[in-house]
């Protein structure tokens, strides 16, 4: 709670906080004895899954320090083991720190409608359960690593 505070304004630290029973993956960065940061995301179930990561926050003590990349990193490794081949994050157009760790990466900026362009309806469904906000860059980040096709989508695309 302390780390949500000190990292949102009042309305983030809330849902910060009250997200933190639901995530996964839900990732704590330990600084020494302390905790000195915190991720939360989402796995959206389908074919693919949909990895999101809806809140990273470091204290502000522990910023500079590797804590936010970690956590990053980890939660991509985590997305990819349960077969998400993108995760998409959400990062407010004023937050210069936190767009360079994403864009640093891989994530890039991509426009709202390509959730309805790549999933359809579900896309519609995720955009609706990520919440988010007009003010707001959605950011993408596909691993280059896929698995290879099987016999049954390699059919359907040819």
């Amino acid at each position: 709670m302390r780390i949500a505070h000190a990292s949102f304004d009042r309305v983030y630290a809330y849902f910060a906080v009250r997200g933190m029973r639901h995530a996964w993956p839900f990732l704590v960065a330990e600084g020494g004895s302390s905790i000195a940061g915190f991720l939360e995301g989402i796995l959206f179930h389908g074919t693919p899954p949909i990895g999101y990561v809806y809140f990273v926050a470091v204290d502000p003590g522990a910023r500079g320090m590797g804590s936010g990349r970690g956590l990053v990193q980890e939660s991509l490794r985590l997305f990819r083991s349960r077969g998400a081949n993108r995760v998409f994050a959400a990062v407010p157009r004023d937050n210069d720190p936190s767009m360079r760790l994403f864009e640093s990466l891989g994530f890039e900026r991509v426009a709202r409608r390509v959730l309805w362009r790549w999933y359809r309806w579900r896309g519609l469904s995720v955009q609706m359960r990520m919440l988010l906000a007009p003010h707001e860059v959605l950011l993408t980040h596909t691993f280059t690593d896929l698995p290879p096709a099987s016999s049954q989508e390699v059919s359907r695309t040819s």
